[in-house]
């Protein structure tokens, strides 16, 4: 991804320590990083749920159908759970 992370952009990433290994979410906050030296940014994850951390050096730019459907699980569950409340 050559262009810059902006707020309110949808990302799949790499993520360690969630049930996946990957995320996909609404961009909330950006900034560089300069001990990393990369751009970093916080999203609300749609896939693990929380607030979680990814890095423009780790964006999935194309997410394999694993991915996609497992997505839709999250979304179909959320859904699901919104109606009982």
């Amino acid at each position: 991804m050559n262009e810059d992370i902006k707020t309110g952009d949808m990302v799949w990433v790499e993520i360690k320590g969630a049930d996946q290994n990957y995320g996909y979410g609404e961009v909330d906050f950006v900034w560089f990083e300069k001990s990393i030296n990369d751009q970093c940014f916080n999203f609300h994850c749609l896939i693990n749920g929380g607030y979680r951390m990814g890095t423009k050096s780790k964006i999935i730019e194309k997410p394999c159908a694993r991915m996609e459907s497992k997505l839709l699980q999250s979304r179909k569950e959320y859904n699901e759970a919104m109606k009982e409340r």
